[in-house]
């Protein structure tokens, strides 16, 4: 009876270790830490800022330490990010304001959802992007770069040891074998000067000579346009991000020339670092024209591109984050 009872015992501890694996590996994201980021964008421009930085702050996935703002008026632009944050819960990320260079192309047409024109703000985000770095563990820190690369430019420059201490850069940027198409959400087949390279062309040159890990996420991957019914529920949801969202579009759907149907261009990124399986980079030599075209050329690797995404995944995480009483399953890209 004695032996019997010990056989069983030990067959359920056996069981017990054999099921244990299995059991953690269905709920990997559970124990993983927080991505920790560093985002740095050209917010109040086009409107996927604004979507990119929401979907980073509502995703526990990721731990936002400081968000930077790139050219044109920077200082307007953290003004704005400011206020997102306050109005989201999330004051107690530091925002602050890169180098104030660039054109007239850096205009702000979100400017009107600021409410107080003398929030203080930061005013050296390069410096306040290399003290993260020296302060984290080396390796550890991914940089989102949604927008003209002259704040990430002026933080190679000013410290490249500080700077090598990235685990990588994912950015939104270029453009390798398709361009922009005729309406959102579409490629044509040709490839384009993006906007984000073709305004700052050298600061890409010199961030894939730098030997940091660089992601690149062109106009092949990002022309996702986001469809009415899920940008009704986003506007719709009971979410601190409902309302700031939906006065951004307003104001840059009245001054947009491209339409009003928002692309996710810099959402693209952040879904990238959320679900790995949006998209498969692959490994090429790209090389920089003047002009902002981004081109394969020979040699080796100084970067890897996603050439393709899965849409349908990309508006599934932006669904399940941004307007969580929706039914992921039934966005169709």
């Amino acid at each position: 009876m004695v032996s019997a009872l010990l056989r069983a015992r030990c067959a359920l501890a056996m069981l017990a270790c054999l099921l244990l694996p299995a059991a953690q590996a269905a709920t990997p994201q559970a124990q993983e830490a927080p991505i920790p980021v560093i985002v740095d964008n050209d917010f109040g421009t086009d409107i996927d800022d604004g979507f990119a930085l929401s979907l980073v702050l509502a995703s526990p996935r990721l731990r936002p330490l400081l968000v930077t703002t790139t050219y044109g008026d920077t200082r307007l632009r953290a003004q704005l990010v400011a206020q997102l944050l306050q109005d989201t819960g999330h004051s107690r990320v530091p925002v602050a304001a890169g180098p104030a260079v660039g054109t007239r192309e850096g205009e702000i047409g979100q400017a009107g959802w600021l409410r107080d024109a003398h929030r203080p703000v930061r005013a050296d985000g390069v410096e306040a992007m290399l003290r993260v770095l020296r302060q984290r563990p080396a390796g550890q820190v991914t940089l989102l770069a949604l927008g003209p690369l002259t704040t990430v430019q002026a933080a190679l420059k000013r410290d490249p040891v500080a700077f090598a201490r990235l685990k990588r850069v994912v950015l939104m940027g270029g453009s390798l074998r398709r361009g922009y198409g005729p309406v959102a959400g579409t490629n044509s087949d040709t490839p384009s000067a993006e906007y984000n390279i073709k305004l700052a062309p050298q600061a890409l040159r010199e961030l894939l000579a730098s030997g940091v890990p660089v992601e690149v996420q062109p106009l092949d991957s990002t022309e996702i346009a986001l469809p009415a019914d899920l940008q009704a529920r986003i506007f719709a949801a009971p979410t601190p991000y409902a309302g700031p969202l939906s006065k951004l579009y307003a104001l840059w759907a009245a001054r947009s020339p491209w339409g009003t149907t928002p692309t996710l261009f810099d959402v693209v990124p952040v879904a990238r670092l959320l679900d790995p399986a949006v998209c498969t980079p692959v490994p090429l030599h790209i090389t920089v024209d003047d002009d902002g075209m981004t081109r394969e050329g020979q040699g080796a690797p100084n970067a890897s591109a996603c050439l393709d995404v899965d849409k349908a995944r990309v508006l599934a995480l932006v669904a399940s984050t941004l307007a969580p009483a929706a039914k992921a399953a039934q966005v169709q890209p």
